[in-house]
């Protein structure tokens, strides 16, 4: 089993401040904070590991949302994917030396370290290479800041936190005063847990809600800043509750702590958001974000009557709503400036759409596909029209179709037509009947159409054909679409009247 065992190393230190003071570090002066961030993704951990896919998409997911609302700049962040252990060191020696500088210029220096990629109980593993959990606590622990919060999302990295003798408890959770100093590492699982990568989140789980909880999810007092203590609280959650019942099982947290007083961190400021999407109290159930590119973005389990505010990019969304057992859907375009409220108006229903239960993966790489796992067959009516050229005269052929729909993206069935506006004319033609759909689940979408079989000519002459075609589909419910598009007839006989483009128009009924 691909083993991503989520360790969460967080690791605090004095008060924060406002938010407007907290994130305006391009000026020297004493009383604002400057932070910095590096990731790191290595979905290499060896010959004898199976290859990750999301490790450094994580990392750079994990980037992006402090450039967007945790205040990190382009030049105090660092990336690095698939580095060695040489260069690893190299480039946190030079971090460390960046942070150092800045040292005198303000009064409170913050560090984001994150690392997503394989693990076992003693090291990190980045390609053939490995790193002791030890020698990483240490280069952390060097780099001089006030505040250090390291995120580590790996196998088996609960070991991490033996070093100083971690234990089981509750969530990571922190009061809200202002005089916290020390530091703490967290872990989200022990030395024999695993968790999961996901193809259907296209990342793990654990940063996947993380960044989510970031991005506004998790802010459970509404106050427009994400904390520490939020942020883990809704992905510790979320994590749990997603990760119960796969084969790697849940994961449950381990800290190491070592801290006086009381206080908390603000992980991200929702109001300095490019844009700003709010979720309206009326809506409620399961949110899923998708950006243009269709990858998931935020999902958030959403209460009824607290609107929920969360920071994006520009660009075009996706918005499902799942509140019961009814999908409702919504496509919009956000422009830099805009706040943009999404009421319960905004969605239109459509069927359920069929996904495919990838969850975990595991080391021989198993997962259900569209023709496995939960498959689902829906039958379905079409009733059509044909409006074509034959024999240099317009032609209207009415028929109908019968089949079934496979998980709402491929159909087989048999279908058949005649003519009704003038004789002579062709009797009739049928056949079998194909069709593969583009993303069903939108109101208009695609689907690209053939249908072979033969039919009668005048005289009596038998042929055989073959119609290839291409149709827009728009759903006016969960069970009526209407239909058109062009296809074009090829027959082994030259006068049966089908060698002209054939406009189709017609109804479909069926889930």
């Amino acid at each position: 089993m691909i083993r991503k065992t989520i360790a969460v190393l967080m690791i605090t230190g004095l008060p924060w401040m406002s938010a407007d003071m907290m994130f305006a570090a391009q000026d020297s002066q004493p009383n604002i904070i400057k932070r910095f961030a590096i990731a790191v993704g290595a979905n290499n951990g060896g010959r004898d590991r199976v290859q990750l896919r999301y490790a450094v998409t994580d990392a750079e997911a994990f980037i992006r949302v402090l450039e967007d609302l945790g205040g990190v700049t382009e030049e105090d962040r660092l990336l690095l994917a698939d580095p060695s252990v040489k260069s690893f060191y190299m480039e946190m020696s030079r971090f460390q030396d960046l942070v150092a500088r800045s040292q005198p210029k303000y009064g409170r220096i913050e560090v984001f370290f994150y690392y997503s990629g394989h693990s076992d109980d003693e090291y990190i593993l980045i390609g053939d290479e490995k790193i002791s959990y030890k020698d990483l606590r240490e280069t952390i622990e060097d780099i001089d800041a006030d505040a250090r919060i390291a995120i580590l999302d790996s196998c088996a990295s609960g070991a991490f936190n033996r070093i100083k003798g971690g234990k089981k408890r509750k969530p990571f959770l922190l009061d809200t005063a202002y005089n916290m100093k020390g530091f703490a590492f967290m872990s989200s699982s022990s030395a024999t847990e695993v968790s999961q990568e996901s193809d259907l989140i296209q990342g793990s789980f654990f940063t996947h809600y993380l960044i989510s909880g970031m991005r506004g999810a998790a802010d459970v007092t509404q106050d427009g800043r994400v904390t520490l203590s939020e942020a883990y609280q809704f992905s510790f959650n979320e994590t749990m509750t997603r990760t119960a019942a796969t084969k790697g099982g849940p994961q449950h947290p381990y800290y190491d702590i070592s801290m006086a007083g009381t206080g908390d961190v603000v992980m991200t400021d929702i109001r300095k958001s490019e844009v700003l999407l709010i979720l309206s109290a009326e809506i409620q159930g399961k949110v899923f974000i998708h950006d243009g590119e269709g990858r998931l973005m935020v999902e958030l389990t959403k209460p009824y009557g607290r609107p929920i505010e969360l920071g994006l990019e520009e660009g075009d969304y996706r918005v499902i709503n799942i509140p019961l057992d009814q999908v409702f859907e919504s496509h919009i375009t956000l422009k830099a400036g805009d706040r943009y409220e999404l009421v319960p108006d905004s969605l239109s229903a459509v069927d359920l759409e069929y996904t495919t239960p990838r969850g975990a993966r595991e080391q021989k790489l198993q997962r259900d596909t569209v023709l496995g796992g939960k498959t689902t067959y829906r039958p379905y009516l079409d009733l059509d029209s044909k409006s074509t050229s034959m024999y240099d005269e317009y032609a209207l052929l009415m028929g109908a179709g019968l089949g079934v729909t496979v998980n709402r993206i491929f159909s087989v069935g048999i279908a058949g037509y005649g003519k009704t506006n003038f004789v002579p004319g062709l009797p009739g033609f049928g056949g079998l009947f194909f069709a593969y759909t583009f993303h069903p689940s939108r109101r208009l979408h695609f689907r690209a159409t053939a249908l072979a079989g033969s039919g009668t000519a005048p005289g009596g002459t038998i042929f055989y054909f073959f119609e290839p075609g291409v149709e827009a589909v728009l759903n006016l419910s969960s069970i009526v679409r209407v239909r058109a598009g062009l296809s074009l007839p090829l027959t082994d006989k030259d006068d049966t009247g089908l060698d002209n483009p054939i406009l189709n128009v017609g109804f479909q009924f069926g889930k």
